[in-house]
C-alpha cells in the first residue's frame, strides 16, 4: 500500500485491536473512514468483510494515493466495494449519511488529522458537533490522544468500550438501544 508523508498511519496495535473488536459484526456494517488519508483502516475493513467502505479525504495528494490504493485492492479483489470522496469531512459526511436508510448499519471511524498537536481539542469539538447531527443508528470509533478526556456521551451516543495504548486510544460510542 502506498503511504503519504502528509498523513500518519494508525499504529498496528490499534488497528489489530479495532478489528479484533469489530470482527464478529463487521460483515453487517458499512464502514466510513471519516479522515481517510491513504485509506489504510477503511481498506482493511473492506478486506475483512465490511459491506462497503467509504473514504473522505480533503488533501488532494493523499486523495490521489488513496485512489491508487483503492485501484490496487480492486485489482486483487474485484468484488470489494469501495467509494472515495474528495472534500472536507465536515461537509461530505452529512451528504453521505443522507444516502443511507434507517435499517442500514454504519461504523464511522474518526482519526482526525492534527497539523499542530496542541490544537487537537478544537478538531475534537468539531467532530463532536458533527456527531450530534447524526440521526442514524451507528457505531462511532475514535482514535484519540489518551491524555484527552473524551466525553462520556455525545448527544444520543454513549461509550461502549475504551482501550488505551500509551499516548493513543480507541473509544467506541453507539446510539443503539
Amino acid at each position: 500500500m502506498v503511504e503519504s508523508s502528509g498523513t500518519r498511519s494508525s499504529k498496528a496495535i490499534l488497528k489489530q485491536s479495532l478489528f479484533n473488536t469489530l470482527a464478529p459484526i463487521l460483515h453487517q456494517y458499512h464502514f466510513i473512514e471519516v479522515f481517510a488519508g491513504t485509506g489504510s483502516v477503511g481498506l482493511e475493513a473492506a478486506s475483512r468483510g465490511a459491506m462497503m467502505s467509504y473514504f473522505i479525504e480533503k488533501d488532494t495528494h493523499a486523495y490521489s494515493i488513496l485512489n491508487e490504493n483503492i485501484k490496487a485492492i480492486k485489482a486483487k479483489i474485484p468484488t470489494i466495494k469501495l467509494k472515495s470522496f474528495l472534500g472536507d469531512s465536515f461537509e461530505v459526511l452529512p451528504q453521505i449519511l443522507q444516502t443511507f436508510q434507517k435499517d442500514q448499519k454504519l461504523i464511522l471511524f474518526f482519526d482526525p488529522p492534527f497539523p499542530i498537536r496542541e490544537n487537537f481539542a478544537d478538531i475534537y469539538e468539531k467532530c463532536f458537533a458533527l456527531i450530534e447531527t447524526i440521526k442514524l443508528e451507528c457505531i462511532i470509533v475514535f482514535e484519540y490522544f489518551s491524555s484527552y478526556e473524551m466525553p462520556k456521551n455525545i448527544k444520543d451516543f454513549s461509550i461502549i468500550k475504551t482501550k488505551k495504548f500509551g499516548k493513543s486510544g480507541l473509544i467506541y460510542y453507539t446510539n443503539h438501544a
